[in-house]
């Protein structure tokens, strides 16, 4: 019996060794993971505030504490590159920021920390300001928070103090007037339902403050004391005609007469 065996070729066996070291060294050999590109963002905001600069003040004999909040904008860029640039640009926007204000301060004068803040965030917000490379665009607007000088807000502080105490004084007497009228009104009210009653002279005495008693019983025994004497005036009328007259002038001078005497107190037959 016999067996063919064909020998190998040499470039064959080198060929499979080469194969195996391969498939060995790739077994082997750790898996190397992609990196993933740095995320991008498509819009990025920054509010940063910064160290305040002095400007002078009209007179040049005391400065604006002026303080920089800048607002920073780009787009379609990543995290560490936006704030890299921001970085970069600030010292440039400080220096722009004081030569265009500082001879607009000047003409201030220089408790007038409030008004140069309103004019130069007025200028400022009229234009964004643009920096970086075409591609790596960045827009910054700023804006600023004014102080006077601490000198002169201690000079103005006694003139505050007095201020703020009148305007004080002037909202208690306000409020103070306020109260009284409807005191007043209150008070009012009750008199007018108590000087119905002809009673209610009397009663006042009963009440426990005695100020009260008195002026309501002095108004309502003037009142009566009125009454009284117009009374008095239509009985005179009534009896000068001696019971002979037209009819409807004796029949309304009887009904104002008995009015008037149940407003005193009186009963008809007195």
């Amino acid at each position: 019996m016999s067996t063919d065996f064909y020998p190998a070729d040499d470039a064959t066996v080198t060929s499979g060794k080469a194969r195996f070291r391969r498939f060995f060294t790739e077994w082997w050999q750790p898996t190397t993971v992609a990196t993933a590109p740095p995320d991008v963002e498509a819009e990025l905001v920054d509010c940063r505030p910064t160290a305040p600069i002095a400007l002078a003040a009209k007179g040049d004999a005391f400065d604006f504490s002026v303080r920089p909040t800048f607002t920073w904008r780009a787009r379609r860029m990543t995290r560490a590159r936006f704030e890299e640039l921001v970085d970069a640009f600030t010292p440039d926007v400080m220096d722009a920021l004081r030569l265009r204000t500082e001879r607009v301060a000047r003409t201030f004068e220089p408790h007038r920390a409030e008004h140069l803040e309103h004019e130069l965030n007025a200028r400022l917000a009229a234009k964004d300001w643009v920096m970086g490379p075409l591609d790596e665009r960045l827009t910054c607007r700023p804006e600023v928070f004014v102080l006077p000088d601490p000198r002169v807000r201690e000079s103005m502080q006694p003139y505050w103090q007095q201020r703020i105490r009148m305007h004080t004084e002037h909202e208690l007497a306000m409020r103070r007037a306020e109260l009284i009228r409807e005191r007043t009104q209150a008070w009012s009210k009750v008199m007018k339902t108590l000087e119905r009653d002809p009673r209610s002279r009397h009663a006042a005495s009963l009440v426990e403050h005695e100020g009260f008693a008195e002026v309501f019983t002095a108004m309502t025994q003037g009142r009566k004391d009125e009454l009284l004497k117009l009374i008095d005036l239509l009985e005179q009328a009534g009896r000068s005609y001696n019971g002979i007259g037209l009819y409807e002038y004796a029949e309304g001078l009887d009904a104002a007469l008995n009015e008037y005497r149940k407003r005193a107190g009186m009963d008809e037959d007195e």
